[in-house]
Order: structure tokens, then C-alpha cells, then sequence
């Protein structure tokens, strides 16, 4: 069919598409080719028998990074090697570590479990990250305020001075945001949401779901431009745990106390658009 145009009519035409293409990139979240740019450090310590299911949780993870365009470098239990983490460290702007939680840091908490232990001093000495880098921590004892050793609600003093002890030392080394989830698969499913372009705030308040509800919600002591918040579940009954002690594994039921299971420290409106400098 053939017909003609108006006067004025090209204009508005181009009008249409620029703010078509303009929905459809605020649809789709940051630019795949502004990502493609970007590095993700993905660390996994040794977990005794969970070690294969936490590398497995960690592909995933990968997964999500590229399908982003964001390329990933892994380092499973007997690879972690700590020299080669640091050769990297410097260009990554995000950190995922899984791996059991360690006491080498302020309130013994702090530092990571790997081939060698790497003390929290030791960290923010020798590792860097990009600037505005997020960590997340993937089934950490300490990291998001629990730990299976607690066998009562450790309450939320206790719970805020665990994960900022763990946040600290990474904001120092140049990160801008640190997310910890105690779920399987708690931090692949922020992270959709992170890299979509959905707030610090926003994806965390996503991923607690309705089994747990917050705790702490409140500035971080020392940083102005920063907030710490926790959220606990409180749920009952019983709960199998086990605990490993110099490679010996014990496993017995006990009470299920209050747990407080997934917890970030930042900006809350700190994204991946800071990430990127757009």
C-alpha cells in the first residue's frame, strides 16, 4: 500500500524510535556490550563431602555471569591457589567465594579458607579489586551473621559485628557492596537481579523471599554512605548439623535456632551502572 507522508512526519517517526530503543535497553537492564568488558572472581575452598555440590552451586554462578557477557575466573578447592588469585584480583569487579567461614580477622571474623588460610590483614595487604567491585559470599558460616556451630539465637549485636568484621576489609580493598546468603543458590538469584540492573536494596530485598525478614536495617558504624542489614528466620523445630574438626565429621540433630541467613553491607542504591561508570 502506498501513501505518503505528512510534513513533520519523519521526525516524529525517529521520535518513536528513539524512545523505543530507549524502552526496550531500560527493559533489558545495562548493555550486553558494556558488560563484556567486565571480570568475575570466582573462588571455591575445600568443604569435605560438600565440596563437589559447592562447585557445582558456583557453575551456576558462573553461568550467570556469562550469559552477561562477563567473563569468570575459577578457582575450585586444590586450584585456589593464592598467589594466582592476586595476579588476577586487580581487574575483577566482583568476588563470589564459598567456603567455610573463618576466624582470622577483627572479632575473629574475617579472611577466607582456601589452600593456604588467607587472614583478613593478609587480604587487604595483598589483594585488590576494581573500584566499586560487589563480593558476594555463597554459604559462609559468619558471613551473613550465623554460623552451624550456634546453638542458640546469637542475637543481633552479635549478628551485625559478624558480617560487618567480614565487610570491612573488602570495602577497604575497593569494593562498594558485600552480599551474603546462607540459601542454596541465595546469591544466583541476586545476582539476576544485580545484573539486571536492580539496586543493592532492591535485589536483596528480592532474595530474602518470605521465609525470612529483616533484622538489622541500620547506617554502618564508620562509613556514612552505607547500611548494613540482616535478615533472620526463626523457624523451630529441629535441624540436622554437621561440623567437621580436624577432618573428623560429626553429625547430630539439634534445635533450630533463630538464624540470620542473608545480609548486605553498601549504598542501597549502589548497581551495576556504578560498576560500569556509566
Amino acid at each position: 500500500m502506498a501513501f505518503k507522508l505528512k510534513a513533520g512526519m519523519h521526525y516524529s517517526i525517529h521520535k518513536f524510535l528513539s524512545v523505543f530503543l530507549l524502552v526496550v535497553m531500560t527493559t533489558h537492564g545495562i548493555g550486553q556490550d558494556h558488560k563484556v568488558r567486565l571480570h568475575a572472581l570466582l573462588i571455591v575452598g575445600h568443604q569435605e563431602d560438600l565440596t563437589e555440590d559447592a562447585k557445582e552451586q558456583m557453575n551456576d554462578i558462573a553461568k550467570v555471569f556469562e550469559d552477561n557477557g562477563i567473563t569468570t575466573h575459577k578457582f575450585y578447592d586444590d586450584k585456589a591457589d593464592w598467589d594466582e588469585i592476586k595476579k588476577l584480583s586487580g581487574k575483577c569487579s566482583f568476588l563470589v567465594y564459598s567456603g567455610h567461614g573463618s576466624t582470622l580477622g577483627e572479632n575473629n571474623v574475617g579472611g577466607i579458607c582456601i589452600n593456604s588460610y588467607v587472614t583478613a590483614e593478609k587480604m587487604v595487604e595483598e589483594f585488590r579489586l576494581k573500584e566499586n567491585a560487589l563480593v558476594c559470599f555463597q554459604s559462609v558460616c559468619l558471613g551473613a551473621g550465623s554460623t552451624a556451630g550456634d546453638d542458640d539465637d546469637i542475637g543481633k549485636d552479635l549478628a551485625k559485628e559478624r558480617v560487618s568484621s567480614y565487610a570491612k576489609p573488602f570495602l577497604e580493598i575497593g569494593a562498594s557492596g558485600y552480599y551474603a546468603n546462607n540459601y542454596t543458590n541465595g546469591v544466583y538469584e541476586f545476582l539476576e537481579d544485580f545484573l539486571r540492573g536492580t539496586n543493592l536494596n532492591d535485589a536483596y530485598n528480592t532474595s530474602i523471599g518470605s521465609w525470612s525478614a529483616i533484622e538489622v536495617n541500620e547506617s554502618l558504624e564508620g562509613y556514612n554512605d552505607k547500611k548494613i542489614v540482616i535478615a533472620a528466620r526463626d523457624s523451630g523445630g529441629m535441624a540436622t548439623r554437621t561440623t567437621w574438626v580436624n577432618g573428623v565429621k560429626t553429625v547430630k540433630k539439634v534445635k533450630s535456632a533463630k538464624s540470620y541467613n542473608v545480609a548486605y553491607v553498601g549504598n542501597e542504591g549502589f548497581s551495576i551502572e556504578a560498576i560500569l561508570k556509566l
